[in-house]
């Protein structure tokens, strides 16, 4: 066995169900272009007319027969659609095969924080409407967070290390955190890891309102994270799932390499369980943990890849973290909100964020933050505005680049993830 310390934990697969772009190439198709995939909230027997009111990244064209069989789909949500889709296009795209590995040494960590949504409504609405017969037994099933990691273990024959992250907001950078730390310390060999979710029914985005999470309207440009006109985020579907595996075991089957993990924080600011602290200096800690295990320099990194709430006291505690982090560097270094162009997709959000960062470094340019015209001097930040913008020179020039990647969540939860690239 490896030694645990020298257990380098690579990603060799990306799959992607995004707002604007279903998998991964359409996907940095969309993103690294600008190309948004916000709109009105679609009209149906669960929204009706008042889906007017919202503005989101709903996923449109999806297909869940392309993914999964009938059957299945009958008995299960769209959060388990939309993270089959993910997980195939990874498994793929990483040339993997899992039954020809050791299944007690293969993994699924799937974070989702408001699990299966969809399915209780329209199981709700069935029981008003005709009656409890019609209420599907599957409904207990469907509507668990942990499902997604069930239903994965059973299709793929997984019997090794599976956990569900509920971490809010954070859940799908957790999720990577904590397949990373299973396979550094020998519990795993190979995991699926990310997130998914899917929740955008009127009831749930007027209680996420209500919490100041989201804002309502029809504005698709509303999300101006760091931007003086900043009000709010909107909110979003989607899944991301990434391969993680140990480098020699991918070396060992000639797979491509994305990027590899070097480093993970996380910290909680202890303050309050809607706002974050004001002065950011648990962010901050989070954001030293990654940098600290990553061993990297400001001058490693390429971006950073913002949390970037849009609400002017979030924006805030995230610019005095950063500032805290690297002092007089930060103005140096380019940071972006790639997901302006999707909405938060809440603990599919921290999966996908890390697939981004993973395609910029591999094309060397850094996806842009759309909306943001009209940046607050205040926050000391180079945002990366409206168009996408080559990888800065000093991170060139470093032979690992490198992408620090933040997400916050309620609760006070704070993680960081550290990701290089690999030569």
């Amino acid at each position: 066995m490896i030694d645990n310390e020298r257990r380098r934990v690579v990603i060799t697969g990306l799959g992607v169900v995004a707002p604007n772009g279903i998998g991964t190439e359409a996907f940095w198709h969309a993103t690294s272009r600008g190309i948004s995939g916000i709109k009105a909230l679609p009209t149906n027997e669960l929204t009706t007319a008042d889906s007017m009111r919202w503005t989101v990244g709903a996923i449109s064209n999806f297909i869940a027969e392309d993914y999964i069989d009938r059957k299945l789909i009958n008995r299960s949500d769209r959060m388990t659609h939309f993270a089959f889709a993910a997980m195939q296009e990874a498994i793929a795209d990483a040339e993997l095969r899992i039954e020809q590995e050791n299944p007690r040494r293969v993994g699924a960590v799937i974070a989702n924080t408001l699990g299966g949504a969809e399915y209780v409504l329209r199981q709700l609405a069935a029981l008003y409407t005709r009656g409890p017969r019609f209420v599907s037994a599957y409904t207990a099933i469907a509507w668990l967070n942990v499902s997604n990691v069930g239903q994965a273990a059973i299709r793929y024959g997984i019997q090794g290390y599976c956990k569900t992250p509920v971490n809010d907001a954070a859940g799908g950078l957790d999720a990577l955190g904590m397949a990373y730390n299973a396979i550094r310390r020998g519990s795993a060999d190979i995991i699926l890891a990310g997130g998914c979710e899917a929740f955008l029914q009127p009831i749930f985005l007027q209680v996420l309102a209500q919490q100041g999470i989201c804002i309502s309207g029809n504005d698709p440009h509303a999300y101006r994270p760091f931007d003086r006109r900043a009000n709010g985020l909107l909110m979003a579907e989607g899944a991301g799932i990434c391969i993680l595996e140990t480098y020699e075991h991918a070396r060992q089957r000639g797979a491509r390499i994305y990027g590899e993990i070097v480093g993970y924080g996380q910290t909680n600011d202890a303050y309050g369980l809607a706002t974050p602290s004001a002065d950011g200096v648990q962010y901050a800690r989070a954001l030293r943990l990654a940098l600290t295990e990553a061993n990297i320099l400001p001058t490693d990194i390429a971006y950073l890849s913002l949390d970037g709430r849009a609400v002017p006291s979030f924006d805030m505690s995230e610019a005095r973290a950063l500032q805290e982090t690297f002092g007089e560097d930060l103005p140096c270094i380019p940071a972006s909100v790639p997901r302006t162009m999707s909405g938060h997709s809440y603990a599919a959000a921290g999966a996908i964020d890390a697939i981004t960062a993973l395609l910029a470094l591999q094309h060397e340019i850094i996806p842009p933050t759309i909306n943001c015209e009209e940046p607050d001097p205040r926050y000391g930040l180079d945002i990366v505005q409206g168009v996408a913008r080559p990888l800065p020179i000093v991170a060139k020039i470093s032979k690992t680049p490198a992408v620090l990647i933040g997400g916050r969540g309620f609760g006070g939860t704070n993680v960081a993830l550290a990701l290089k690239k690999v030569v």
